[in-house]
């Protein structure tokens, strides 16, 4: 009787081992394009505007084992009415910003995302996350705030 529950206890636990999967985030797993919505915002005090939302899309791509570019087209202009523009002294048309993120360390299911993209002279910061086929994403250039949330298809 020993005999057997040993035989079964250890099938058990190799069973165990052989089966577990690795469910960690990596640069290859979240290669692809995102389709999902940019919300963009106007951060002045004392002044409110209504969000603007609409379709957009970003592309990822696999940079090395530890990193990925994430793209996104910042043309904000085609969206936004002129007024905005004439308060933030730009044309709000950055074109397409290409950031290269880290892929930080996958808990309960989500990799933090962190990085730094230029437009024009200025450097600012990107930070997002990635759970399974979902990617959250948001930077502020000036005051304009842009939250991206999409599914990779």
């Amino acid at each position: 009787m020993k005999r057997t529950v040993s035989y079964f206890f250890a099938v058990f636990c190799a069973l165990i081992l052989m089966t577990s999967c690795d469910h960690s985030i990596t640069p290859d797993s979240i290669t692809g394009t995102y389709r999902g919505t940019m919300d963009i915002k106007l951060n002045i005090s004392g002044v409110e505007f209504a969000d603007v939302e609409v379709p957009s899309h970003v592309d990822v791509t696999k940079v090395d084992d530890a990193y990925v570019n994430v793209a996104i087209d910042l043309d904000l202009a085609k969206y936004i009415d002129s007024s905005w523009a004439t308060l933030v002294g730009s044309n709000l048309d950055f074109g397409v910003i290409t950031a290269k993120c880290l892929v930080g360390p996958t808990i309960d299911g989500e990799a933090p995302l962190t990085g730094t993209a230029k437009v024009g002279d200025t450097t600012f910061p990107i930070v997002g996350e990635c759970e399974g086929s979902t990617l959250d994403l948001t930077l502020t250039i000036g005051i304009v705030t842009v939250e991206f949330e999409g599914i990779k298809r």
